[in-house]
């Protein structure tokens, strides 16, 4: 199962129908990242209150596949920002089933990486 980085991670899906009349906000374009293995990896800005706060400590947080590990999320988020990451922490988040006994919604599979840099850096998405 791939983790679908449009769809909002808790919560109903949407009906296609209602989809089309309305509008889209203004979504942070998902971007994918080839690294010198030539696998290419979906990586997307996650921007909370929390994450705004970190920014500020020089501590960014993105949303990654789940199948790539801190070395390539180092070398996207470099070669991306054109900036140099001191240290990767990542939390894997595993697929949990919500709700009541007839309601109930999935949370799919993703995983989290917060990214420190050198001090005097910053990325622009986050201010």
């Amino acid at each position: 199962m791939k983790f679908n980085f449009f769809k909002k991670i808790w919560g109903k899906k949407e009906d296609k129908e209602v989809k089309e009349v309305e509008e889209k906000p203004q979504e942070v374009k998902e971007k994918k990242i080839e690294i010198q293995t030539g696998e290419s990896f979906k990586i997307l800005p996650l921007i909370t209150e929390k994450t705004l706060r970190l920014a500020r400590e020089n501590k960014y947080t993105f949303l990654v596949e789940p199948k790539i590990n801190k070395i390539q999320i180092k070398k996207a988020i470099e070669k991306m920002f054109n900036v140099n990451v001191e240290k990767v922490r990542t939390m894997n988040y595993q697929k949990r089933e919500r709700g009541l006994t007839r309601i109930k919604s999935v949370r799919p599979k993703f995983k989290k990486a917060v990214v420190e840099l050198k001090s005097g850096q910053t990325i622009p998405i986050f201010e």
